[in-house]
Formats: C-alpha cells, structure tokens, sequence
C-alpha cells in the first residue's frame, strides 16, 4: 500500500517542484501567488502534493483504461484493435524466420510479442494495452482460469516472495503512468499560462520537454509491465493449487479436467449461477477428508508425544 502511494506521490512532489522553480517565479500581476510563495511555500508544497498523491490512485482506473484505450469511441478502438494486429503479425513474421541477417532482431522481436496477449480475440487498441493484457489473459490462456475475478483469491494464497514481487512491478508502472499524466498536464498548463502572460516566450517553451518526458514515460510504462508478467505467471502457476485446496477442491487428473474444473469455478464466482455450483459437486473435497486434512495439519503444531496420527 504504502509503495504504490509512494509511486503516485514522488511524480506529484517533483512536477509541483518543477512549477514552483520554473513556472510561478515567472508569473505577474497574481497577488495570490506571490503571497503564497513568500509566505507558505512549504506547506502549500506539502499540501498538494498529499492531494495529488490521494486523489491520482483513486482515479487509476480510469486513467489506466484511457491508456489501454478502453475509452476510447468506438472507431478509435476499432482502429487501433487494427492497427495492434497488424504489428503483432509483423513481429510473428520476423520470430518465424529460420534465415535472418541480423538474429538480434528476433530477439527483441520475441521480447515484444511477449506484451501481446496469447488470444488475438483478446488483444487491446494501444500497446500499453496489449501489455496488461498480456498477464492478464495468461491464467484463461493456460488454465481456463480467469485470473482477475479470482485475483484476490490467489493473492491470498500467494507466498511473501511473489506478493511484494507484484507489488514492486506494479508501483514502477504506477510510478510512469503518475508521471505521464503530469507531463501533459503540465505541459498544457504551460501554454494556457504564457497565453495569460501574453504569450511569454520562456513559459511556453517549459512544455517541449514536458511533453517529451510524456512520451518517454509512456515507453517505460509499458516496459515496466514486464516485471508484472513473471509474477503474475508464477501467482497462477504454484497458486491454483493452494487456491483449489483452500477451496475445498480436488485437482483432476488431467489438464483438460481441471480447465473444466477452473471454468466453473470461475463462472460461478462471477454469476452466481446454482448450475455452475452443482456442476462442481464432482470435484469437491469430502467433508470427512477435508476435515481430517486439517485435524492432521493442526496436529502438527502439538508437542511430540501428543501428535494424532493421519487417518
């Protein structure tokens, strides 16, 4: 928690420094601003940075799906769906050339198709997009497990290692994403304030490398998705089978069962529909063995010669 509030709130304390170093020293005639400097710089600093660090996480998900261009209309999605596909073929192309002058070519070409989603049904309008998506779809890909309604379930199950491994890749993602949007705000506030300080040459001119720095942190955002991807392959992979166990579920034999098994799970978890529930009857643990399980488990925790023995 406090390393994703700690990625929102540097960008915050950095872009307000740059204003206050840059940009208000320039302005003229606002008597508000000039008091402010003079007199309480610092806590008007503390103060809006602590708003923006609170109020940027509660809008996260729409600034994220903006990025991912789920807000997009509906001719600008289809367009870059498009557009995304069409890129994910040309870098299919260049892995599946056995011949090729230059080999490192395909290696960053494989590392790019890796922030491609597995199913093209599944692919999003932006590249950022298609990046998240990447992680997201990996559980329905593999396992017919719909890793982000049962997200919390396998967070739960998760070991420490994974967990702060997660948390770590998402708060850099955060971190680009905080500082993309502020660059184009600030940026944008650069212009709207040189046109009220009629047209100041030295104002305007701060937005060309804020903009620049938007564009930059949006590349590092997505790169940043790649520290997500192994993580998040590891929560499904070890934690399915924590999660089915705590679940009172029994593995099938075969993987085809068990994305049977992860489907139903996962449709009954999101519906609530009673079909979805008797369906997974055959799968269920019984309540005798399940009982014992933890009767062995809590037996274990006593003194040698008290220990009961595994039924």
């Amino acid at each position: 928690m406090w390393a994703r509030l700690y990625a929102w709130a540097l960008p915050s304390a950095l872009f307000l420094g740059a204003a206050s170093l840059f940009v208000l020293p320039q302005l003229t005639g606002c008597v508000t601003l000039s008091k402010l400097l003079s007199e309480d710089q610092g806590l008007a600093f503390l103060g809006l940075t602590g708003a923006l660090a609170i109020s940027l996480p509660s809008l996260s998900t729409r600034l994220y799906r903006f990025l991912e261009g789920y807000s997009w209309l509906s001719w600008a999605q289809k367009w870059g769906i498009e557009r995304q596909r069409g890129r994910k073929k040309e870098l299919q192309k260049m892995i599946s050339q056995e011949i090729s002058p230059v080999k490192w070519r395909q290696g960053i070409a494989i590392e790019n198709i890796s922030r491609y989603p597995f199913d093209d049904r599944q692919i999003a309008p932006t590249r950022f997009g298609n990046a998240i998506r990447a992680y997201e779809t990996y559980g329905k890909t593999r396992f017919n497990m719909n890793s982000q309604t049962l997200w919390h379930e396998l967070f739960a199950v998760a070991t420490k290692h994974i967990q702060s491994e997660i948390e770590s890749a998402k708060s850099s993602v955060d971190f680009f994403i905080a500082s993309f949007y502020l660059s184009i705000f600030f940026g944008f506030a650069c212009w709207v304030l040189a046109g009220i300080q009629d047209f100041k040459p030295s104002i305007s001119a701060l937005s060309i490398p804020a903009f620049a720095l938007a564009g930059l942190c949006h590349s590092l955002a997505i790169r940043a998705t790649d520290g997500l991807i192994y993580p998040v392959q590891a929560l499904v992979n070890l934690g399915r089978v924590k999660l089915a166990d705590n679940l009172g579920l029994r593995l099938p034999k075969t993987l085809e069962a068990e994305k049977t098994m992860w489907g139903l799970v996962t449709r009954y978890a999101y519906h609530a529909d009673k079909s979805y529930g008797n369906d997974l009857d055959v799968y269920r643990k019984p309540f005798t063995e399940a009982r014992a399980e933890e009767r062995f488990v809590m037996c274990e925790r006593w003194p040698r010669h008290l220990r009961c023995r595994r039924p």
